[in-house]
């Protein structure tokens, strides 16, 4: 049997845990694509609505100008103070194959401080965080040791690529691969060797995600100034070539 065949044949394909598209919320919920667990927006966080057309801000000059959504009809708006949204559960098992993807847009030309996109949480620490780090104007894939209060802290993976506010969406994804001991970070659909790292010992969470927030030793910080937009959650390991099909309002085929 040839390599590619044996590949094949050893390829699991992953199942989708979760699709948050984030364009609409009800009494401050907004739901999964398939009727899944639903994200819940705290303070501080809104759903943004692109403009509705019923005036035209270059022919009518009190037509507000209204911004259009990362992908959609809305996305997700957090306010870097408190603003955060979670499921009431974890979106994915950190202990084995995991793939989740975001977009994601900063408010800021040059943010001051480290802000988390996306987190999952044990009892003490999060299993991962997925973060801005304005020092190296990079993201980052930062998960702990152990689920220990005070844990080491480890950047296992990085993609440089911030510029600015104005700059376009970015499509980010983590995948770990449980047979590979493998983590990766991707950033529009890209990633290399010093996005990559080895993770011999993923431990489970139980915590839920957390969307714009991570746990600090002060308590729940680094919350995220920006916007957000399809949140999608796999268990298994999407490949390089799938990557590219996240991001959007309908989920990758996963063919062949």
């Amino acid at each position: 049997m040839v390599p590619d065949e044996v590949t094949r044949l050893a390829y699991r394909k992953p199942q989708l845990l979760g699709h948050w598209s984030l364009e609409t919320a009800t009494d401050g919920v907004s739901p999964e694509q398939k009727g899944g667990a639903p994200l819940r927006l705290g303070p501080g966080a809104t759903i943004h609505r692109g403009p509705d057309d019923s005036c035209i801000p270059d022919l009518d000059p009190d037509c507000p100008v209204v911004p259009y959504p990362l992908v959609g009809d809305g996305n997700l708006k957090l306010d870097g103070e408190s603003g955060h949204a979670t499921p009431d559960g974890p979106a994915v098992d950190t202990s084995d194959s995991f793939t989740i993807g975001v977009v994601v847009r900063l408010a800021d030309d040059e943010p001051n401080r480290p802000m988390t996109v996306l987190s999952q949480a044990g009892e003490h620490t999060d299993a991962f965080k997925l973060r801005y780090e304005p020092t190296t104007h990079a993201w980052q894939l930062v998960v702990p040791e152990k689920d220990e209060a005070g844990a080491p802290e480890k950047v296992v993976a990085q993609v440089a690529g911030y510029h600015g506010a104005n700059s376009d969406r970015y499509e980010l994804a983590v995948v770990y691969d449980d047979a590979t001991d493998k983590i990766k970070l991707y950033m529009n659909g890209y990633t290399n060797a010093a996005a990559t790292a080895d993770l011999p010992n993923g431990w489970h969470s139980n915590g839920p995600l957390q969307v714009g927030r991570s746990r600090t030793a002060d308590g729940w910080g680094e919350y995220l100034h920006g916007d957000l937009d399809e949140i999608q959650a796999y268990a298994g390991a999407l490949r390089d070539k799938d990557i590219n099909g996240l991001g959007g309002t309908t989920d990758p085929c996963l063919c062949g």
